[in-house]
């Protein structure tokens, strides 16, 4: 004759800490069982707290693994209402294809990049049938400069004159571009030098207002905002405005001494 075991049920008995410690890191079920209470009440108990159940993922199937590289990753994705990431690291575990896979590209080969940077990269583009990014992409992958030959090379005596004069200027004198020579004064670190900067002395100041900015720009051998610029911060008159004014003061002399 066997002895049937009865467990005392605990329903409605008071948490324990021991007991609250597991809701949510042990299943509703596995815990009732230990407990000794319903799976009602420690899921009533979790939710009260608001602990949060973790679920374990969810297994493949078989129907599901079939419309992997079928379509998109983000049309499985939508259709079996999982997340972006799980269904490609899913179809990449599985060794399958996306639905459009890149393009294979050629391969390079040792005598094609050696060729990069002895010929324009056009030229090498042509002559290999590749495209001229690809080309570009190439070279400058490794680090090799772009073939040139008219390319300036800039000596120590060029270098000394950058800053010495605005940027046009130089460009001008030394027969390049404003960028060529605005992009090797920032790699060396100069200061760039503005054409309303000029040396403004006495005798030069004196020489505002006393003809037309343009005048005065073409004698000075700057441009006339410079010389607009310096005669508006010293307060002088415009050489127009003078010769109007003094015209007005005349004709003002004239008809008091009439009347």
């Amino acid at each position: 004759m066997t002895k049937s075991i009865t467990t005392k049920s605990r329903r409605g008995a008071p948490w324990t800490t021991a007991e609250l410690k597991h809701l949510g890191k042990t299943p509703d079920s596995v815990l009732a069982r230990r407990t000794s209470r319903t799976i009602k009440e420690i899921v009533a108990e979790r939710e009260r707290r608001r602990i949060r159940l973790p679920t374990p993922p969810r297994r493949w199937t078989a129907r599901e693994i079939r419309l992997l590289g079928r379509f998109n990753d983000r049309e499985v994705a939508r259709r079996l209402r999982r997340s972006y990431e799980i269904v490609r690291r899913q179809r990449i575990n599985m060794h399958i294809p996306p639905l459009r896979p890149l393009p294979k590209g050629k391969l390079w080969i040792r005598p094609e990049d050696r060729l990069l940077g002895t010929m324009p990269d056009a030229k090498l583009a042509r002559r290999l049938g590749r495209s001229f990014v690809a080309v570009q992409a190439r070279r400058i992958l490794f680090k090799l400069p772009k073939f040139d030959p008219k390319l300036h090379q800039w000596t120590p005596k060029d270098e000394t004159l950058l800053g010495t004069m605005t940027d046009g200027k130089l460009a001008a004198q030394m027969g390049l571009s404003r960028l060529a020579v605005a992009h090797r004064r920032r790699r060396l670190g100069v200061p760039i030098c503005f054409a309303h900067r000029l040396p403004w002395t006495p005798k030069m100041d004196a020489l505002l207002g006393t003809a037309s900015d343009t005048a005065i720009a073409a004698r000075l051998g700057c441009c006339v905002a410079t010389v607009c610029i310096r005669r508006q911060k010293l307060g002088t008159p415009n050489f127009y405005w003078q010769r109007r004014a003094g015209r007005q003061r005349k004709l003002w002399n004239k008809k008091k001494a009439t009347a």
